[in-house]
């Protein structure tokens, strides 16, 4: 979908139920998080490396701005990702977006950030399956099964109802809550041996210590570690025929706070790789979390929204 976002009277608040009730189908958050990519790859992205704060150990709170001049969109995303809070019964990942006119950058919108950090995390594997995974794809392995777990598990039956997953989780009841056709592994090797295609979904951590090195996996799979370096060795990323990261400097920037140790530098980013048509047997793709691809969600939810404006509620200004 394109278009402008509606010019609001008031700053509009979207809940999370809102942004979910208005963001597309699963295909569509593919294409537009693949188009996003390419995007990014020919300089129509303005993207700064993304500042954040770590107050407590294995924590970060961090601010995502980015301007999309394709659909001429200013946002930033205000996010934050805390270990412990799923044993207090909160959420890992808590935040914000905020949308700006762009001509006179005064706030739009605001809409929680849960939801969209969840779908365009899952949109973003979903679009390195649709370009690397083995043809004819039909077992995955997810590592880590809360939010993300649950939303990658959606994502593959999308775009293959066949799917069969072999799940891992510390907790063990949480691998329950995925949908489709899911067996429970005996630890994350167990899982991951006969995958096309490996999802890691752990919390983001400090100091890892990754269960899987380059004999855990089997040549051909599709890895797609999304929490870091937490579940993946060095040794199974210096393995791979293609390694690339959703933002070099982005990767880089992690690498200088202590992560990607011993890791290869990445050969191109996503939206190169898609651009020019990389093709590898085995692949590696790092998708740390653009908020290019926020800001397209959030615009998607704004552009959707605009009918039903009276339906949610107008902060004055």
């Amino acid at each position: 979908m394109s278009g402008t976002a509606p010019t609001l009277e008031g700053l509009l608040y979207l809940s999370r139920e809102d942004v979910a009730s208005l963001l597309p189908g699963a295909v569509e958050q593919i294409d537009l998080a693949e188009e996003t990519y390419v995007a990014m790859a020919e300089g129509r992205v303005e993207l700064p490396p993304k500042p954040g704060i770590h107050p407590r150990q294995n924590a970060f709170i961090h601010a995502m701005p980015v301007y999309l001049a394709d659909k001429d969109v200013a946002a930033m995303k205000w996010v934050a990702g805390y270990e412990e809070n799923p044993a207090r019964g909160l959420s890992y990942i808590s935040g914000l977006v905020v949308v700006n006119d762009p001509d006179t950058g005064r706030p739009l919108a605001i809409m929680d950030a849960e939801e969209i950090t969840a779908a365009r995390t899952a949109a973003a594997s979903g679009v390195c399956i649709r370009r690397w995974a083995t043809p004819g794809w039909r077992r995955a392995a997810i590592l880590g099964c809360g939010q993300q777990g649950r939303y990658h598990a959606q994502l593959m039956q999308a775009l293959n109802p066949d799917v069969h997953i072999s799940a891992w989780d510390p907790d063990a009841s949480r691998i329950g809550l995925l949908p489709g056709r899911v067996e429970v592994a005996s630890d994350p090797r167990a899982a991951v041996k006969d995958a096309d295609v490996v999802i890691t979904a752990g919390p983001i951590i400090s100091e890892p210590q990754p269960t899987l090195d380059a004999t855990a996996t089997r040549p051909g799979c599709l890895l797609l570690p999304i929490d870091f370096d937490a579940s993946v060795a060095a040794d199974l990323v210096q393995d791979v025929d293609l390694f690339i990261a959703d933002d070099v400097a982005q990767f880089e920037y992690y690498r200088g706070r202590g992560h990607f140790r011993a890791w290869p530098a990445p050969e191109a980013s996503l939206g190169e790789a898609l651009r020019d048509g990389f093709t590898a047997t085995t692949t590696l793709c790092c998708n740390l979390g653009v908020g290019a691809l926020d800001a397209a969600f959030a615009h998607e939810v704004l552009c959707a929204a605009g009918p039903r404006l009276t339906d949610f509620t107008a902060l004055p200004r």
